[in-house]
């Protein structure tokens, strides 16, 4: 096999397109983090994940102990099932973020509320 020889002109043409990729990096790195970002924190739950496990806010685990019918310790995403968005929205702390974060959970989990 025969080896080819590299030029110095190419050597400095390869060097020069490595340093301008350098400055790239940070600006790809930024980009994937923020596509990585959007990845909800809910994706790998499944009805059968303990609520006491779930990436829920203080505030959202809060309002699930407050309500009747839910175990955060011993109950599981499932249980989420046997709210009503009714009851939901009336209990305190309750709130249109801990709202949204218990309904993309529940989305996620492929659980629907009740009405």
């Amino acid at each position: 096999m025969k080896k080819e020889i590299i030029t110095y002109y190419e050597f400095l043409e390869a060097l020069s397109t490595i340093r301008r990729f350098k400055k790239q990096v940070p600006l790809l790195y930024k980009e994937m983090e923020e596509e990585v970002n959007l990845i909800s924190k809910f994706v790998n739950v499944d009805k059968n994940t303990k609520i006491c496990q779930l990436p829920l806010s203080t505030r959202a685990l809060n309002v699930l102990k407050a309500m009747d019918h839910i175990d955060i310790w011993e109950g599981t995403t499932q249980d989420l099932a046997k709210l009503s968005m009714k009851k939901l929205l009336g209990t305190k702390n309750a709130g249109r973020r801990t709202v949204d974060e218990i309904k993309e959970l529940c989305l996620f989990a492929n659980l629907q509320m009740k009405p």
